[in-house]
């Protein structure tokens, strides 16, 4: 019988057959591919809270705003009347939150608010997703990220028997809930965004394209650039583990703007 088994590579978030599992195996995140774990319990949420009274470039498109505390890791102080827990400081064209300061905390936010954005299904069509990637990204990777994307959702569609990813019978909804820093300099910082991630046909009979909810992480790398933290690179991160566990404290949270600081 063939069932349905996430494919494991970068840039690819395709379905493909498989003789040797008995479920979905393993989830996508990000529009990258990683193995990540399965929870067949009762799911907990932490669904980010939206940034209030941002000043606009233009009306956002409900893109939500994360926010975090600086870490023990950080390696530059935020200058003054920079935001201690790395807020954003407008939106652009696109509804995405940007104008970070140049902190550790800055980073984080922005790895966690691009990821919710290059997540949502209306930023990855073909007549808006290479404007959308040159906003949030440094020159040189725009094009790379928004074709990887473009790339995958294709191939996606086709498993799924549907138009595009973005037909209203697909469910694609993906979560942030934690992070980690993997490494950080006043020029690049590189962290993984621990989340969950939604995937498939609503209401499908078919087991290989139902739509199933799955852990795991996204490796997201920024560069400074033009006065901003810019997208360099996202890649799938190591397997994210269950809420439940006692390695899912590794990962630190998320907070909303001006909520307690940890």
């Amino acid at each position: 019988m063939s069932l349905a088994e996430w494919a494991i590579r970068r840039l690819i978030i395709v379905i493909v057959a498989t003789a040797t599992v008995s479920a979905i195996g393993a989830g996508a995140l990000g529009f990258f591919m990683g193995r990540n774990s399965s929870d067949d319990g009762p799911k907990a949420s932490a669904d980010p809270e939206p940034v209030s009274d941002v000043p606009t470039e233009a009306p956002p498109t409900g893109t939500p705003a994360v926010v975090v505390p600086p870490s023990s890791e950080a390696t530059a102080a935020p200058a003054a009347g920079d935001s201690p827990i790395g807020a954003p400081t407008r939106v652009n064209q696109f509804g995405v939150p940007v104008g970070y300061p140049h902190t550790e905390a800055g980073a984080i936010s922005a790895c966690g608010n691009y990821f919710t954005a290059y997540n949502t299904p209306t930023n990855r069509t073909t007549d808006r997703i290479h404007e959308f990637f040159r906003s949030i990204s440094i020159p040189t990777s725009a094009d790379m990220l928004a074709n990887g994307i473009l790339e995958v959702d294709r191939a996606n569609a086709a498993a799924l028997g549907v138009p595009s990813i973005q037909d209203p019978s697909v469910n694609f909804d993906a979560r942030p809930i934690g992070y980690q820093v993997e490494s950080s300099s006043e020029s690049e910082v590189k962290i993984l965004v621990w989340a969950t991630i939604s995937f498939g046909v609503y209401d499908s009979t078919d087991p290989n394209k139902q739509a199933q909810s799955r852990w795991g992480s996204d490796r997201c790398q920024l560069s400074w650039d033009q006065d901003d933290w810019k997208l360099l690179n996202a890649d799938d991160g190591p397997d994210g583990p269950l809420l439940r566990s006692r390695s899912a404290g590794e990962y630190r949270n998320f907070i909303m703007a001006g909520g307690p600081k940890e």
